[in-house]
């Protein structure tokens, strides 16, 4: 009977075997990725902002958007923090980049915007064993200038680089607020606000205790 009627019609197992999956969503960050389980992934760039679908599996991370796969990428394991990005998944300015998120590219930033901002976040990148975990701690501290402006966070910088400790978005962010509350008292009783913080960390540069930005770049000599 089996072998006559019921063989014949058996199917052959999938070459694959089956995974278990498990969907939850995700918000496109302005970095392009998503985080799962502390890892990031990135999609398009053109889904910036957007809320996305991720299916998971032991070994693959699917992303789907309005119902249709826009990524796909081998599940990261180990260390926190690590990235898997598409080229193809890049803005054209970042494509024509090594890489999108470097220590470079957030040195420059920062000394952009001034020189101790950029001792501070040369000494944030400096101070992490594995420099792709300072990338997010520094580009939220870089937002404070927009948040509140360049100029007090170049303030806030000086009195971090002054205690010559690797900066903290919370420590900056509370520096910049007890900055600006100063100031206003001041003109409330109409002393001119303090210009700068700069000579707190000149002072601490000439005591040997805070080192220039050059000694915290890749390569760049001394370390902590």
């Amino acid at each position: 009977m089996y072998e006559a009627e019921e063989r014949p019609l058996m199917q052959p197992l999938p070459a694959e075997r089956y995974e278990m999956c498990e969907w939850r969503s995700a918000k496109v960050a302005p970095d392009y990725h998503v985080t799962v389980d502390y890892m990031h992934y990135s999609v398009p760039f053109r889904l910036i902002g957007e809320q996305v679908d991720v299916r998971l599996t032991d070994s693959v991370v699917a992303v789907m958007s309005g119902g249709e796969a826009v990524a796909e990428h081998r599940r990261l394991r180990g260390r926190k923090g690590q990235y898997s990005t598409v080229v193809e998944h890049m803005p054209p300015a970042h494509a024509a980049m090594d890489s999108p998120r470097s220590p470079e590219r957030f040195s420059s930033w920062a000394h952009r915007i001034g020189a101790e901002t950029g001792g501070a976040v040369d000494r944030l990148l400096a101070s992490r064993p594995i420099v792709e975990q300072a990338f997010e701690p520094a580009r939220n501290i870089l937002g404070l200038s927009k948040a509140y402006s360049p100029e007090l966070l170049e303030r806030a910088c000086a009195r971090s680089n002054a205690l010559g400790a690797a900066p903290s978005y919370t420590v900056l962010k509370n520096a910049i607020l007890a900055i600006r509350a100063a100031d206003a008292e001041a003109r409330a009783s109409g002393r001119p606000p303090a210009a700068s913080d700069g000579g707190l960390a000149d002072r601490a540069k000439s005591a040997g205790r805070l080192r220039g930005a050059d000694a915290y770049r890749r390569g760049g000599g001394a370390q902590c």
